[in-house]
């Protein structure tokens, strides 16, 4: 059945969600290869969303060289309960690690190249004047100290899916309203939903993902940053190598649908 699906994929992505489209469609730095990862429990399961992406790059060889990413999480957090320039200017920040004969080992804190944020599950929708104050505020600051700026658009509720809608319309919003990419994790999540229900990207809460949802978003970011598809990249994240080749697809498609429609 997963081959048979695939062997037909997307080729009637559904256009309801792509109706706003994003002016920004490529980092500004190439292959930023020092990222910070910032938000709340969506990007804290499954060890973190910033470990399968990690592996996605690590085997890309001509990604791997210093690269660095870290991940600060608020649970339930709001964006703007993230002290971000708090996270930037810190001396500390990277300035040591373990070997893997748990020695201490200080390294040269490198700054970060961009920072990809998030804000909470609803707050584009009930609290949409803080949420974009709030993205102004960062963006700004995050471009004063010469770091790219990038929204992680979140998915809705599996028991919601009319919450993308306006959460979707409200990051891209906000993204071009600061001249900023946005990243549509949002969308991929509604794709599966769709078109491969039977890989279960929620939590029996219905708002935090799976393996497969953690999985689904590193590679949407990936394709989205680094303008690469992840189809073939061997990094399954320990999960049915159908699925995962399935997520991989998806992730790609609509990264590839998203950043190219007509301007």
């Amino acid at each position: 059945m997963y081959f048979l699906k695939r062997s037909i994929l997307l080729l009637f992505l559904s256009n309801v969600l792509y109706s706003n489209i994003p002016l920004v469609t490529e980092t500004k730095i190439t292959n930023p290869n020092n990222l910070l990862v910032v938000g709340n429990s969506f990007i804290y399961f499954n060890n973190g969303m910033h470990n399968p992406l990690e592996s996605l790059v690590n085997n890309e060889e001509d990604l791997t060289e210093n690269f660095q990413i870290r991940k600060i999480t608020i649970s339930g957090a709001s964006l703007s309960w993230h002290d971000i320039n708090s996270y930037i200017s810190n001396p500390d920040m990277g300035s040591f690690t373990f070997d893997v004969n748990n020695n201490l080992v200080k390294k040269e804190r490198s700054p970060f190249d961009a920072v990809i944020m998030h804000d909470c599950s609803r707050c584009p929708i009930d609290n949409k004047e803080n949420f974009h104050k709030t993205i102004e505020e960062k963006s700004k600051k995050l471009k004063k100290a010469d770091i790219e700026p990038i929204l992680m658009m979140t998915w809705a509720y599996k028991d919601t899916p009319e919450m993308l809608e306006e959460i979707s319309e409200e990051y891209i919003k906000a993204a071009n309203k600061n001249d900023i990419l946005v990243i549509p994790v949002g969308l991929a999540f509604a794709e599966i939903e769709r078109n491969f229900s039977e890989i279960e990207l929620y939590m029996k809460d219905k708002r935090h993902p799976t393996r497969a949802g953690t999985y689904l978003g590193a590679c949407v970011i990936f394709s989205s940053i680094y303008k690469r598809s992840p189809e073939k990249n061997p990094y399954l994240f320990n999960l049915d190598p159908d699925e995962a080749i399935i997520l991989q697809q998806v992730a790609w498609k609509v990264t590839e649908k998203f950043f190219n429609q007509e301007r």
